[in-house]
Formats: structure tokens, sequence, C-alpha cells
């Protein structure tokens, strides 16, 4: 029994970080209809400038938030207006292409940059650990897990509690009637891709803590992001929060009674059930609903 409470806390806490990498990219493919493909090279961007800043001048990871924060909300603006914006309404394999591409392009600048070499971000406190009934919880992943649920919950005020935030959700649900109501669209999508940067960058300085950082660590966080939008509805923030406990609990126990092999595999055997049967997400919502 402790060791399935210890396996469900630790996918629990996994799974929080998960809903946090994915809340971007359900973001821009709610607003502006583009499946990013680049998304996780900015898990990789922000997860090394928590490193660098670590590295160089000694600071504490979770100090180094702000820091990305600004440096991948305006790295977001940029490539939205010389890349992403030339894809918007296209059909969609020109967005596959363009973002894989933009993929290849960031991180072999950084393999370039930095080297394949595989680092880590280890503080005074990485590791102590909580012992609450003989379960082991590490201090790290339960202030990650908590500044990556102000995150998803910041975003989800913003969204339903902002001016900015029912621009953006009017843009998503009937772009043309939100333009005629006087909305600027194109500010619209900049907004939000610089805000879906911003938001998957703090997700990588938050995960610095627990995974190793090297330049190839987008793929695969990108591959995660899809699967937790799709478990919690494309384009619907909150089930981003559902998908990625689903999946984190689901990876966790699985490597606790199966191997660590099968839950990558009993993953995409979920993503396939849900395709199949809901493809409209655990809540059954559409975009931005």
């Amino acid at each position: 029994m402790l060791l399935f409470l210890q396996s469900f806390i630790n996918g629990l806490l996994l799974g929080g970080i998960y809903a946090a990498c994915s809340a971007g990219f359900s973001l821009a493919f709610g607003v502006m209809g583009v499946v990013n493909l680049s998304h996780g090279d900015f898990v990789m961007l922000g997860a090394f400038i928590t490193y660098w800043l670590f590295v160089l001048l000694g600071m504490d990871p979770f100090l180094t938030l702000p820091f990305t924060l600004l440096a991948l909300f305006f790295l977001g603006l940029l490539l939205q207006r010389l890349v992403i914006n030339r894809v918007i309404g296209a059909p969609p394999i020109m967005s596959y292409l363009l973002t894989f591409g933009l993929h290849l392009v960031l991180s072999n600048l950084a393999l370039r940059a930095w080297t394949a070499d595989y680092r880590t971000v280890t503080p005074s406190y990485s590791g102590l650990n909580l012992n609450l009934f003989g379960l082991v919880l590490p201090y790290s992943r339960l202030a990650t897990f908590a500044l990556a649920m102000a995150l998803i919950l910041g975003l989800y005020l913003f969204l339903y509690r902002t001016e900015s935030g029912r621009a953006i959700q009017a843009t998503a649900q009937d772009r043309e009637m939100a333009r005629l109501m006087g909305v600027n669209i194109f500010k619209v999508y900049t907004l939000t891709f610089a805000l879906a940067a911003a938001i998957t960058g703090l997700a990588g300085s938050l995960i610095s803590n627990t995974f190793v950082i090297y330049p190839q660590m987008g793929l695969p966080f990108t591959i995660t992001a899809f699967c937790v939008v799709v478990l919690g509805g494309m384009g619907y923030i909150p089930g981003t929060l559902w998908g990625g406990l689903i999946l984190g609990m689901v990876e966790s126990l699985a490597t606790t009674y199966l191997t660590a092999g099968i839950s990558l595999a009993l993953t995409f055997f979920l993503l396939l059930v849900m395709l199949i049967f809901r493809p409209a997400g655990i809540a059954g919502k559409g975009i931005m609903e």
C-alpha cells in the first residue's frame, strides 16, 4: 500500500509539471489553430536560462523565473511576427512543416552553442525531503508542483478575468465576429504566441530542478504536451491540468509495477483510445470553452 501511495504521489507531482509544460501548446492551438512542433524547445530554452543563471551567477533556480518569463515572451513575440504569422489560416500541414523546421533550428543552435552534454541544476536543498508517514516528498518537487499549479491558475484567471483574455477567447471562438466587434486579431495572435512561449519557458525553468537538461530535450516534451492536450481537450486550458495529472500518474504507476520502458507505450495507447472514443477530451469541451 505504501508503495502504491508513493507512486501515486510521484505521478501527481510529475503530472503537475506536465500540465504546466502543456498549457502553452493548448493556448496556441486553441487561438491560432497552430500545432507548434517547436513547443518543447521553449521548455529547453527556459531550462537552459535557469541553468546558466545558476552556474554563472549562483542564482537560485526559482529566482530565475522572471528572467525566463521576459526572455521567452520577447522571443515568442519575435517568432510570431516573423514566422508563425505566415501560416495562420493556412492548411494544417503548413504549420506542421514550419514549426518542425523551427524546432530543428532551435535545437541545433542550442547544440552548437552548448554541446550535447547532460547538465543538472543542483541547489543546496535539492537532496532534502519531507518524510510523511513513510512517504518521501522532495522539497524541490513540492515547490515545483505548487508553482506549476500557480502558473495554470494564473493563466486561467488571465483568460477569464481580464479584457485581453476575453479578447483571446473571442478570437478563438469566432475570429470574424471578434474582428467585426473591434478586436485586433493580429495583436491577439501576437500576444497569444508570446504568452504561450513565456509560460512554456517558465515551465522549463521549473523542471530544471527535476530533469536533466540537454539541447535535444525539446521533442519529448512536445510529444508529451500533445498527449496532455488530447487528454484534456485541444485548446481547453483547464483540461491540461487533468490531462497532465492523468498522464503523470499513468507513467508513474506503470514504471513502478511494470517497467520504465512500457510507460511510453501506455501513454500512446491512452492517446489512441482518447482519439477514437473521446476526441474532445475528458471534459468533452472544445476550444476555449
